[in-house]
């Protein structure tokens, strides 16, 4: 539920305030391959699929999306080349 407030932060008095991820969240219904755990456990960063919402977070999806195309289309492939 906090990934889903639509705030970074939440305040907790004058001084201090709860982060929520909001915006990791918001970028993972966004794009949805990326920022699938809510950042307690940096998860995304270890397994690569973290999206911090600049041009090289783009740059990133992008390319670990077009390596996963590849590799569908090379099971493809092989599925039909021993169904011949």
């Amino acid at each position: 539920m906090v990934g889903h407030v639509g705030f970074d932060k939440i305040e907790a008095g004058e001084e201090g305030g709860l982060d929520t991820h909001a915006y990791a969240h918001y970028l993972h219904h966004k794009y949805f391959e990326v920022n699938y755990a809510d950042g307690l456990i940096p998860f995304d960063k270890w397994f690569g699929t973290w999206h911090d919402g600049t041009k090289d977070g783009d740059e990133a999806m992008n390319a670990r999306w077009q390596k996963k195309l590849q590799r569908e289309n090379a099971r493809k492939e092989a599925q039909e080349g021993n169904q011949a």
